[in-house]
């Protein structure tokens, strides 16, 4: 009787999805997909390989073309950072340091980013295993959770410290963070913590550098493979999509930021763990 009543409930919840799908020509699942892409992006985690997955397992695209997706949905998060970090961005034009900081990250973000999102692409098309990239992020800010408990009398860095060779390394890690399992901020973060920069002046560096490098990403996106908004579903809910993701986006920024001023080590050791925890649910679902 019970699992007639199971049946009988999870057939009326789809009946109900196929119902909406139907009258509003939105697929909710799309709408997921921004509020998922909304609170990744800023954790150690690899948003565009969770969006992959879900676009993969559950919305049936091939994997090559959800790595696109995922890829493409940064897009939302571009609006979220640019709203939280206005008045940094204004003082930026009159701030050399972090001037130049996004300007040289960026340019090296592309340098390394774009050969590599052709390259995964086509490694995708056969075999490529996004969880071992996410486990080596995990471990290396579960030693850098080690290291700073060792450290925490040590004079630490901030936004304002930032120069030309933390930014280069910093650019070229993030354009190494095109690849499918290696969450932007979860590499960018780690190494500006092992550069001794504070966490919160990490996350701050890591979120105003995604605006520019997301927006490189879904032009980048549209560039070679345009197919993803023209061709698929995904683009006539795409507005919707970037909304949701922008919104969502926007309040995880603070409540990160935030987190990290209060709570610095025991938030590294948190990230760590999720990280690893997620990446080894990659491991096996691929």
């Amino acid at each position: 009787m019970l699992i007639g009543c199971l049946k009988k409930l999870l057939g009326t919840q789809r009946n109900a999805y196929i119902w909406f799908r139907e009258e509003s020509h939105m697929d909710p699942w799309h709408i997921l997909l921004g509020v998922v892409q909304g609170i990744v992006e800023w954790i150690p985690v690899s948003s565009k390989t969770v969006l992959m997955l879900i676009s993969a397992y559950i919305l049936g695209y091939s994997l090559s073309e959800s790595y696109s997706i995922g890829l493409a949905l940064q897009g939302g998060t571009i609006v979220s950072a640019a709203l939280y970090f206005w008045r940094t961005l204004i003082s930026a034009l009159w701030n050399r340091r972090l001037l130049m900081f996004l300007i040289v990250s960026t340019l090296f973000t592309g340098l390394v980013g774009v050969p590599i999102y052709i390259l995964s692409r086509k490694a995708l098309e056969e075999f490529f295993n996004p969880g071992i990239p996410t486990i080596v992020i995990g471990l290396l800010l579960l030693i850098q959770a080690f290291l700073a408990r060792r450290t925490q009398t040590k004079s630490l860095k901030d936004i304002n410290s930032i120069n030309l060779r933390d930014s280069i390394l910093f650019g070229i890690v993030q354009g190494l963070a095109a690849l499918p399992g290696v969450s932007r901020s979860g590499a960018t973060v780690t190494t500006l913590l092992y550069l001794g920069y504070e966490l919160s002046s990490a996350l701050r560096l890591s979120f105003l550098a995604s605006i520019l490098a997301n927006a490189g990403a879904t032009f980048a996106v549209y560039l070679l493979d345009r197919r993803v908004f023209t061709q698929t579903n995904l683009g006539s809910d795409a507005l919707l999509v970037f909304l949701a993701s922008a919104i969502t986006g926007f309040f995880a920024i603070g409540f990160l930021i935030d987190l990290a001023r209060r709570y610095r080590i025991k938030m590294i050791y948190g990230m760590a763990i999720i990280t690893l925890i997620l990446g080894a649910v990659f491991t096996l679902a691929k």
